[in-house]
Protein backbone atom coordinates (compact mmCIF):
# COMPACT_ATOMS: atom_id res chain seq x y z
CA UNK A 1 0.00 0.00 0.00
CA UNK A 2 1.21 3.53 -0.59
CA UNK A 3 0.04 7.11 -0.90
CA UNK A 4 -0.93 9.22 -3.52
CA UNK A 5 -2.33 13.02 -3.97
CA UNK A 6 -4.86 14.37 -5.92
CA UNK A 7 -6.72 17.45 -6.74
CA UNK A 8 -9.89 17.17 -6.06
CA UNK A 9 -12.65 19.89 -8.25
CA UNK A 10 -15.30 20.36 -6.72
CA UNK A 11 -18.07 23.44 -7.57
CA UNK A 12 -17.59 26.83 -5.87
CA UNK A 13 -20.94 26.56 -3.91
CA UNK A 14 -19.95 23.72 -2.01
CA UNK A 15 -17.50 26.35 0.13
CA UNK A 16 -19.57 25.90 3.44
CA UNK A 17 -19.30 22.09 2.98
CA UNK A 18 -16.04 21.09 1.39
CA UNK A 19 -15.53 18.07 3.42
CA UNK A 20 -18.94 16.68 2.45
CA UNK A 21 -18.43 17.63 -1.61
CA UNK A 22 -14.94 16.08 -0.99
CA UNK A 23 -16.17 12.90 0.14
CA UNK A 24 -19.24 12.35 -2.11
CA UNK A 25 -16.69 13.05 -5.14
CA UNK A 26 -14.48 10.14 -4.09
CA UNK A 27 -16.82 7.72 -2.51
CA UNK A 28 -17.41 6.37 -5.92
CA UNK A 29 -13.24 5.11 -5.76
CA UNK A 30 -13.38 3.58 -2.59
CA UNK A 31 -11.71 -0.04 -1.71
CA UNK A 32 -13.67 -2.71 -0.31
CA UNK A 33 -16.97 -3.05 -2.41
CA UNK A 34 -18.02 -0.03 -1.09
CA UNK A 35 -17.17 2.25 -4.28
CA UNK A 36 -18.80 2.35 -7.71
CA UNK A 37 -16.23 1.74 -9.75
CA UNK A 38 -14.79 -2.14 -10.66
CA UNK A 39 -11.02 -0.33 -9.69
CA UNK A 40 -10.63 0.31 -6.29
CA UNK A 41 -8.46 3.35 -5.42
CA UNK A 42 -8.64 4.25 -1.80
CA UNK A 43 -9.30 3.03 1.92
CA UNK A 44 -8.80 6.19 3.44
CA UNK A 45 -8.10 10.15 2.68
CA UNK A 46 -7.64 12.91 4.42
CA UNK A 47 -7.38 16.76 2.99
CA UNK A 48 -3.95 17.76 2.79
CA UNK A 49 -1.71 21.13 2.55
CA UNK A 50 1.82 21.07 3.59
CA UNK A 51 4.48 20.08 1.60
CA UNK A 52 2.08 18.57 -1.19
CA UNK A 53 -0.45 21.51 -0.77
CA UNK A 54 -1.14 24.26 -3.36
CA UNK A 55 0.62 27.25 -4.12
CA UNK A 56 -1.83 30.55 -3.33
CA UNK A 57 -0.58 34.02 -5.65
CA UNK A 58 0.87 36.24 -3.34
CA UNK A 59 -0.88 38.78 -2.10
CA UNK A 60 -3.65 36.14 -1.25
CA UNK A 61 -2.79 34.61 1.34
CA UNK A 62 -5.21 36.14 3.87
CA UNK A 63 -7.81 34.79 1.78
CA UNK A 64 -11.03 33.11 3.72
CA UNK A 65 -11.81 31.29 0.69
CA UNK A 66 -8.75 29.09 1.13
CA UNK A 67 -9.06 25.42 2.84
CA UNK A 68 -6.42 24.37 5.74
CA UNK A 69 -5.59 20.99 5.75
CA UNK A 70 -7.79 18.29 7.89
CA UNK A 71 -5.55 16.98 11.25
CA UNK A 72 -4.62 12.87 11.04
CA UNK A 73 -6.60 11.17 13.68
CA UNK A 74 -4.04 11.51 16.30
CA UNK A 75 -4.65 15.42 15.85
CA UNK A 76 -1.31 16.43 14.72
CA UNK A 77 -1.27 18.52 11.26
CA UNK A 78 1.57 18.58 8.50
CA UNK A 79 3.89 21.99 9.28
CA UNK A 80 2.77 24.94 7.64
CA UNK A 81 4.63 26.34 4.32
CA UNK A 82 4.92 29.89 3.62
CA UNK A 83 1.79 30.21 0.88
CA UNK A 84 0.74 26.91 0.64
CA UNK A 85 -3.06 25.75 1.46
CA UNK A 86 -4.94 22.52 0.96
CA UNK A 87 -7.12 24.18 -1.32
CA UNK A 88 -8.97 27.41 -2.32
CA UNK A 89 -10.64 28.94 -5.22
CA UNK A 90 -9.29 28.03 -8.63
CA UNK A 91 -8.55 31.76 -9.44
CA UNK A 92 -6.34 32.16 -6.25
CA UNK A 93 -4.08 28.63 -7.28
CA UNK A 94 -0.11 29.88 -8.67
CA UNK A 95 -0.54 27.98 -11.87
CA UNK A 96 3.65 29.08 -12.08
CA UNK A 97 2.78 31.68 -15.02
CA UNK A 98 6.58 32.01 -15.43
CA UNK A 99 7.35 28.37 -15.62
CA UNK A 100 4.85 27.93 -18.16
CA UNK A 101 6.36 31.41 -20.02
CA UNK A 102 9.69 29.53 -19.93
CA UNK A 103 8.82 26.26 -21.35
CA UNK A 104 5.93 27.13 -23.63
CA UNK A 105 8.48 29.93 -25.64
CA UNK A 106 11.56 27.04 -25.44
CA UNK A 107 8.80 24.98 -27.35
CA UNK A 108 7.90 27.45 -29.83
CA UNK A 109 11.06 27.98 -30.34
CA UNK A 110 11.43 24.17 -31.02
CA UNK A 111 8.77 24.09 -33.20
CA UNK A 112 9.98 26.95 -35.32
CA UNK A 113 13.49 25.80 -35.76
CA UNK A 114 12.00 22.42 -36.66
CA UNK A 115 10.32 24.02 -39.61
CA UNK A 116 12.79 26.39 -41.05
CA UNK A 117 15.49 23.31 -41.23
CA UNK A 118 13.30 20.78 -42.70
CA UNK A 119 11.22 22.80 -45.04
CA UNK A 120 14.50 22.73 -47.26
CA UNK A 121 14.31 19.14 -47.52
CA UNK A 122 11.82 16.36 -48.17
CA UNK A 123 9.12 15.57 -45.61
CA UNK A 124 10.98 13.12 -43.74
CA UNK A 125 8.96 9.72 -43.08
CA UNK A 126 8.41 8.71 -39.44
CA UNK A 127 10.72 6.30 -38.08
CA UNK A 128 7.85 3.42 -37.68
CA UNK A 129 7.53 3.24 -41.08
CA UNK A 130 10.99 2.10 -40.93
CA UNK A 131 10.83 -0.04 -37.96
CA UNK A 132 7.59 -1.83 -39.67
CA UNK A 133 9.58 -2.44 -43.23
CA UNK A 134 12.48 -3.69 -41.16
CA UNK A 135 9.97 -6.28 -39.90
CA UNK A 136 8.51 -6.90 -43.04
CA UNK A 137 11.77 -8.47 -44.20
CA UNK A 138 12.31 -11.14 -41.09
CA UNK A 139 13.82 -8.77 -39.26
CA UNK A 140 13.57 -8.48 -35.02
CA UNK A 141 12.81 -5.67 -33.11
CA UNK A 142 16.12 -6.41 -31.54
CA UNK A 143 18.26 -6.13 -34.37
CA UNK A 144 16.53 -2.68 -35.60
CA UNK A 145 19.07 -0.34 -34.55
CA UNK A 146 21.86 -1.94 -36.36
CA UNK A 147 19.56 -2.80 -39.60
CA UNK A 148 19.92 -1.23 -43.27
CA UNK A 149 16.34 0.28 -42.40
CA UNK A 150 17.21 2.30 -39.41
CA UNK A 151 20.30 3.39 -41.52
CA UNK A 152 17.75 4.44 -44.20
CA UNK A 153 16.10 6.18 -41.57
CA UNK A 154 18.62 8.56 -40.22
CA UNK A 155 19.44 9.17 -43.52
CA UNK A 156 16.74 11.12 -44.44
CA UNK A 157 18.17 14.97 -45.19
CA UNK A 158 15.70 16.49 -42.93
CA UNK A 159 16.95 14.63 -40.33
CA UNK A 160 20.81 15.59 -41.20
CA UNK A 161 20.19 18.57 -41.11
CA UNK A 162 18.14 18.44 -37.62
CA UNK A 163 21.20 16.69 -36.11
CA UNK A 164 23.42 19.92 -36.38
CA UNK A 165 20.68 21.91 -35.15
CA UNK A 166 19.31 20.10 -32.08
CA UNK A 167 21.97 19.98 -29.30
CA UNK A 168 22.18 23.44 -29.35
CA UNK A 169 17.90 23.74 -28.50
CA UNK A 170 18.69 20.64 -25.70
CA UNK A 171 16.89 21.34 -23.02
CA UNK A 172 16.31 18.23 -20.60
CA UNK A 173 16.11 20.66 -17.55
CA UNK A 174 12.65 21.86 -18.92
CA UNK A 175 11.57 18.22 -20.17
CA UNK A 176 13.04 14.89 -21.35
CA UNK A 177 11.68 15.15 -24.70
CA UNK A 178 13.73 18.24 -25.18
CA UNK A 179 16.71 15.90 -25.04
CA UNK A 180 16.17 14.86 -28.16
CA UNK A 181 16.82 10.75 -28.40
CA UNK A 182 13.54 9.69 -30.38
CA UNK A 183 11.75 10.88 -33.21
CA UNK A 184 11.73 14.26 -33.83
CA UNK A 185 9.32 13.85 -36.90
CA UNK A 186 6.70 13.67 -34.47
CA UNK A 187 7.89 17.66 -33.92
CA UNK A 188 6.38 18.47 -37.26
CA UNK A 189 2.99 16.67 -37.08
CA UNK A 190 1.27 18.65 -34.59
CA UNK A 191 0.43 22.18 -35.05
CA UNK A 192 2.65 24.61 -33.02
CA UNK A 193 0.21 25.33 -30.87
CA UNK A 194 -0.96 22.13 -29.68
CA UNK A 195 3.53 21.25 -29.61
CA UNK A 196 3.92 24.23 -27.66
CA UNK A 197 0.15 23.63 -25.25
CA UNK A 198 1.96 19.82 -24.88
CA UNK A 199 5.39 21.07 -23.09
CA UNK A 200 4.43 24.47 -21.47
CA UNK A 201 3.53 22.67 -17.82
CA UNK A 202 6.61 20.79 -17.94
CA UNK A 203 8.53 22.86 -14.82
CA UNK A 204 5.42 22.66 -13.12
CA UNK A 205 5.02 19.48 -10.49
CA UNK A 206 2.63 16.68 -12.05
CA UNK A 207 -1.04 16.77 -10.62
CA UNK A 208 -3.21 13.97 -10.17
CA UNK A 209 -6.85 15.06 -10.84
CA UNK A 210 -10.32 14.25 -10.09
CA UNK A 211 -12.71 16.62 -12.53
CA UNK A 212 -15.97 18.35 -11.74
CA UNK A 213 -17.85 15.57 -14.23
CA UNK A 214 -15.88 12.32 -11.84
CA UNK A 215 -13.00 11.59 -14.06
CA UNK A 216 -10.22 10.52 -12.19
CA UNK A 217 -6.89 10.93 -14.02
CA UNK A 218 -3.54 9.37 -12.24
CA UNK A 219 -0.32 8.57 -13.87
CA UNK A 220 -0.21 5.28 -14.08
CA UNK A 221 -3.67 4.00 -14.79
CA UNK A 222 -6.32 4.78 -17.44
CA UNK A 223 -8.70 7.61 -16.00
CA UNK A 224 -12.11 5.96 -14.41
CA UNK A 225 -15.34 7.57 -14.39
CA UNK A 226 -17.42 7.50 -11.24
CA UNK A 227 -20.78 7.24 -13.00
CA UNK A 228 -19.34 3.79 -14.63
CA UNK A 229 -18.27 0.12 -13.13
CA UNK A 230 -15.47 -0.61 -15.47
CA UNK A 231 -14.41 0.94 -18.84
CA UNK A 232 -15.98 -1.62 -20.99
CA UNK A 233 -19.27 0.09 -19.92
CA UNK A 234 -18.56 3.92 -19.75
CA UNK A 235 -19.76 5.73 -22.76
CA UNK A 236 -19.12 9.34 -21.04
CA UNK A 237 -16.84 11.49 -23.41
CA UNK A 238 -13.75 12.03 -20.66
CA UNK A 239 -13.70 15.83 -19.30
CA UNK A 240 -9.99 16.14 -20.57
CA UNK A 241 -9.59 15.44 -24.06
CA UNK A 242 -5.54 14.93 -23.86
CA UNK A 243 -5.52 12.06 -20.82
CA UNK A 244 -3.56 12.94 -18.24
CA UNK A 245 -1.11 15.43 -20.67
CA UNK A 246 -4.34 17.62 -20.29
CA UNK A 247 -4.99 17.93 -16.54
CA UNK A 248 -3.37 21.07 -16.27
CA UNK A 249 -4.94 22.50 -19.08
CA UNK A 250 -8.08 21.40 -17.90
CA UNK A 251 -7.38 22.95 -14.34
CA UNK A 252 -6.71 26.65 -15.66
CA UNK A 253 -9.92 26.13 -17.83
CA UNK A 254 -12.01 26.07 -15.12
CA UNK A 255 -14.40 28.96 -13.62
CA UNK A 256 -12.23 30.74 -10.95
CA UNK A 257 -14.48 30.15 -8.24
CA UNK A 258 -14.15 26.30 -8.81
CA UNK A 259 -12.96 24.92 -5.62
CA UNK A 260 -9.26 22.69 -6.14
CA UNK A 261 -9.24 20.57 -3.50
CA UNK A 262 -5.54 18.63 -2.66
CA UNK A 263 -6.56 15.16 -1.03
CA UNK A 264 -3.97 12.48 0.35
CA UNK A 265 -4.90 9.03 -0.64
CA UNK A 266 -3.77 6.01 1.12
CA UNK A 267 -4.22 3.70 -1.84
Amino acid sequence: MAGMSIIVCVPGSALGRVDEAVSEAMSPFARDGVGAVERDVWDNFRICGGVVGLPVLAGHEDDPRLIAGRPHGNGTLEPGLPGMYAGGPRGLIDFGDALRAEAAEHAGRVWDRWREVTSCHPVAEDESVFYYRHLEVAGTGAAYETSQEAANYRAQPALHAWADVAPSLARPDIADHFSFGWDPVAIGQQSREEYVERYEFSLLPVRNVLTLGGWWYDLDEEPLHSACHSHAECGHDPDVADGHLGVQSYLLALPADTLLVNVRCHV
